[in-house]
């Protein structure tokens, strides 16, 4: 699922950005990297605007770029490691 479709204060990671360059390099440059946790914090009356932490720092972006961030549930990764382990 991307960001937009992300459910409010749930963590999540980063599996896939897949936007266009320079919007790619400048999500980078934000922080925003495959494998990094995310939490949508809190957004606008119409889900134009989005505020989210990324590991530690809190940033936001527009709806455009968090529809380019695909997200994957924190926990399902936590069961895939746990299956490695054992």
């Amino acid at each position: 699922m991307n960001l937009c479709e992300a459910r409010f204060r749930e963590n999540y990671y980063i599996i896939n950005i897949l936007a266009e360059e320079p919007i790619k390099s400048r999500l980078n440059a934000m922080g925003f990297y495959v494998g990094s946790k995310i939490s949508v914090l809190d957004f606008t009356l119409h889900k134009q605007t989005y505020k989210v932490i990324v590991e530690d720092t809190k940033i936001a972006i527009r709806k455009e770029e968090a529809n380019s961030i695909w997200i994957g549930d924190i926990y399902a990764e936590n069961k895939s490691y746990t299956c490695w382990t054992t």
